[in-house]
């Protein structure tokens, strides 16, 4: 995984002027459906662990997001074989967790919308996560290589905003991502610096309850393809 300092050369807009624009693509929910991987888990650890042990995976899942703002499985896996130290759930779980098929839960047309984008200018991944888990997710999914290794992340993003401008120096930023909250936080800290598409999938997609609005909206990640630059870099 790249640490964000070897930037390229990228391109130009013909009606903005801007001369050099970088994407920031999202992963859980918008890049990877990570809905459909958190099912698919649930299913398996109930077969695995059985009802009782899976009800307390799951317990302790939510006890460190709480602590740490973030998904950490292998922190939960550390602490449900620190429960059951005589069962050797640890090298279990983590061997089906990081051995998970990730290419196959990303959206149609992720890997196109990439494509597209990047014939505009650079494309970054910048992603909440722990530090473990969602690394090896984006790098065996294919995206950290979709991207050219251009990956961040952070606990909370929005907060990053000076690492991300320090390692990605811009004109112009086009982030796209599944949740109001981050895209409403953009356009209030930065509104000139930004174009902000929201992607309506997964639980966090909502149609209201943000303000301000996101500068566009698409129902998928693969209508990003159908985006104008004009409209990526918000030109009226």
């Amino acid at each position: 995984m790249s640490d964000g300092t070897n930037t390229a050369e990228t391109g130009t807009s013909s009606s903005s002027g801007i001369q050099r624009l970088v994407f920031l693509l999202d992963v859980d929910n918008t890049l990877l459906n990570n809905d459909r991987l958190k099912q698919d888990v649930a299913q398996h650890l109930q077969e695995l662990l059985g009802a009782d042990r899976s009800t307390r995976f799951w317990q302790l899942y939510e006890e460190v997001r709480t602590e740490r703002e973030f998904v950490d499985y292998p922190l939960t896996i550390e602490r449900l074989d620190q429960e059951y130290a005589r069962e050797g759930l640890r090298e279990t779980l983590r061997s089906y967790l990081f051995n998970l098929p990730f290419a196959g839960y990303l959206y149609p047309g992720a890997l196109e919308a990439i494509r597209y984008l990047k014939s505009f200018g650079l494309v970054a991944i910048l992603s909440d996560g722990d530090p473990v888990f969602q690394p090896l997710k984006i790098r065996k999914c294919g995206l950290e290589s979709a991207v050219d290794g251009h990956v961040m992340i952070f606990v909370h993003k929005e907060h990053e905003l000076p690492s991300v401008f320090t390692r990605y120096p811009a004109d112009h930023y086009v982030v796209v991502d599944d949740k109001p909250r981050i895209l409403s936080a953009l356009e209030r800290f930065c509104p000139t610096e930004f174009t902000t598409v929201l992607v309506m999938q997964g639980k966090y997609a909502t149609p209201d309850d943000y303000s301000p609005r996101p500068d566009d909206i698409v129902p998928s990640i693969a209508d990003v393809c159908g985006l104008s630059l004009d409209q990526l870099t918000g030109v009226a």
